[in-house]
């Protein structure tokens, strides 16, 4: 008898927590290192990476693909946002919240494993003076999505459903799970699929609905804190990221403050607004604020972290921070 043929979409962990580094010792020919990935690693990984995620206004690390953010002549396009890491015994799993690239990357099993990026100086060497060096990374530095990752092990981002697996999902496993479902809902236990959609659907209205009220009553509330010309560019900052953008108006001059303009794609920062004479700023106070609103602004437009957007602007208007290029 032949085996089912398996049509469905490639499946993400059920509890939603990818692996994205397996413990165990990983040589690196190319660095000539072996990366220690034990115990320690992995707890000073994950500690690590939760303090930062943990501070105001944190985006979450950016997820790119075959590491072309450190590229100046690749686009750099956010596949996902690493949110939060945990330690557990067969390596450092994380929570990601995907963007439609990335969704649509994965889903379609374009990528299935992650790459690592640690700094050197958060490598710990356990074997100086020996070769090969055995090192201890302590810190995660930067994740990309691959298909030939370095560091063996690692489980695929999504897999196919096995024969066994497709007879759980479609008996009685699932039929018990809906029930639960139907009860949350406020159904029936034994209420219909369709029934079940229909509620979903008007739950999700309720959620846009609030959303939207909750975002207009942001705009009218900071009315005074930007430019009117920028409102729907304002309001598209609230609908993505809120709690960032609430942050970023109430340090703008209560006195419709004219913002930096938005950028047209992920990789241009804002512009540096005009100063009154000769297109220099009066002093060093005046390129201060200058300089903070367009990192600002870079950060939230962009949701990634402080220094990412800070390397950012520095990158395309060295200017604002007193770098002067050749001939200027």
């Amino acid at each position: 008898m032949n085996p089912p043929i398996l049509n469905r979409d490639f499946q993400h962990p059920a509890d939603a927590w990818y692996q994205i580094e397996a413990a165990g010792e990983h040589p690196n020919r190319r660095a000539g290192i072996v990366q220690v990935i034990d115990a320690a690693a992995c707890q000073s990984i994950v500690n690590r990476f939760n303090a930062e995620a943990a501070q105001p206004g944190y985006a979450g690390m950016l997820i790119d693909h075959e590491h072309f953010k450190h590229d100046q002549d690749k686009e750099t396009v956010a596949y996902g946002w690493l949110e939060k890491l945990e330690n557990r015994a067969d390596g450092v799993y994380g929570r990601i919240r995907w963007t439609d690239t990335g969704k649509k990357a994965v889903d379609g099993g374009d990528y299935r494993f992650f790459s690592t990026e640690y700094d050197a100086k958060d490598l710990t060497i356990l074997n100086r003076g020996e070769s090969p060096a055995r090192v201890r990374p302590m810190r995660l530095d930067g994740l990309t999505l691959t298909n030939a990752n370095n560091n063996k092990g690692q489980k695929p981002i999504t897999n196919r459903l096995s024969a066994e697996a497709l007879a759980k999902e479609d008996g009685a496993p699932k039929a018990k799970q809906m029930k639960t479902v139907c009860t949350l809902l406020g159904l029936s236990a034994d209420a219909s699929e369709e029934a079940v959609h229909a509620e979903v659907a008007r739950a999700l209205n309720r959620v846009k609905e609030l959303e939207g009220s909750q975002v207009e009553a942001d705009l009218e509330t900071y009315k005074n804190r930007f430019d009117p010309k920028q409102r729907e560019f304002i309001r598209s900052l609230l609908v993505t990221n809120r709690a960032a953008t609430l942050e970023f108006l109430k340090t703008q001059p209560d006195g419709k403050g004219q913002l930096a303009p938005a950028r047209l794609h992920n990789r241009q920062t804002a512009q540096p607004i005009d100063a009154a004479a000769g297109g220099e700023p009066a002093d060093e106070a005046a390129l201060s604020a200058e300089r903070n609103a367009a990192i600002e602004q870079y950060k939230i437009a962009n949701r990634c972290s402080f220094q990412q957007a800070h390397d950012a602007v520095r990158r395309k208007k060295p200017s604002l921070f007193g770098i002067r290029r050749s001939g200027e």
